[in-house]
């Protein structure tokens, strides 16, 4: 799978403070949701171990990462 942050930084201006917070909170929201849509599919009790164990991990990265968003910024 390629990387979806490839060349990000290449021309862009700095990010309007505002809009990154804006863009943080929605991004938090969808990890969210996506955190609901996990906890789904591990209620379905699927028979494999490791596909069980796969879910779990799943949902932890989803809340890693929801927590490293919420955390401030350093000031810069």
């Amino acid at each position: 799978m390629e990387s979806v942050i490839r060349g990000w930084t290449r021309g862009r201006p700095d990010p309007d403070p505002d809009d990154e917070l804006r863009k943080t909170e929605m991004a938090v929201r969808q990890l969210e949701r996506a955190e609901l849509y996990v906890v789904s599919a591990i209620n379905l009790d699927l028979a494999s171990w490791e596909r069980r164990q796969a879910l779990h991990d799943l949902r932890c990265q989803v809340l890693e990462v929801c927590d490293l968003l919420r955390r401030p910024r350093p000031v810069e």
